[in-house]
């Protein structure tokens, strides 16, 4: 749940850049959202009526917008820069989070949480036979899907990917883009790789 405006301290909004050029993380000092829960946004979806979402939608470059908790992930088009599109984010922020609704609404935390998780099991499978291994293979790596609990993944990565230094950022950029992509209503992408038995171990 967020913290409501009586509760909250002074915004602050801090942004990183990601590997992606077209991705930026916006970290904010309190909940935007259920921490649970990562809510995925495209363009011209449903918002359940979250004022936030609607209101970074009016930013014509902008494409996807998820919500770790208190993490902003914003996925642009085009080729404005990003500290030009930036300032755009943040005047919508100060804005959306200075009244007293929620950024994001009760509505589409629900959506997610009710949303049936029958299919992640075989769509995941095949999202890593079709999509996801054959890219990893090119540097001589895989992932497979250990398990599915409910909405929580648990996935093991191998070859050159296990104990890879940067498994991490193939994880968090690469696999679990592409599962919440597919199937929003996953809550947790849980990496139980022994990386310190590895081909290239940096778990010491």
């Amino acid at each position: 749940m967020a913290t409501t405006p009586a509760d909250a301290p002074p915004l602050k909004v801090t942004g990183e850049f990601t590997p992606n050029p077209q991705v930026c993380n916006f970290r904010v000092n309190r909940d935007l959202a259920d921490p649970e829960w990562t809510l995925r946004f495209q363009r011209g979806q449903d918002t359940h009526g979250s004022l936030l979402i609607d209101a970074l939608f009016d930013i014509d470059d902008l494409e996807v917008v998820q919500v770790e908790g208190a993490r902003l992930v914003v996925t642009k088009t085009g080729d404005r820069a990003w500290p030009v599109v930036a300032r755009e984010i943040l005047q919508v922020m100060r804005a959306a989070l200075g009244g007293d609704a929620a950024p994001v609404s009760e509505a589409a935390v629900d959506a997610i949480r009710n949303a049936p998780t029958d299919d992640i099991q075989a769509g995941v499978e095949r999202l890593f036979e079709e999509q996801i291994n054959p890219v990893l293979a090119q540097h001589g790596g895989f992932a497979r899907l250990v398990r599915v609990e409910g909405p929580d993944v648990y996935i093991e990565m191998g070859g050159g990917c296990q104990g890879c230094s940067a498994s991490q950022m193939t994880l968090r950029h690469g696999i679990e883009n592409a599962i919440r992509k597919a199937f929003p209503q996953v809550r947790r992408i849980e990496d139980v790789t022994d990386h310190a038995s590895g081909q290239n171990p940096y778990y010491r």
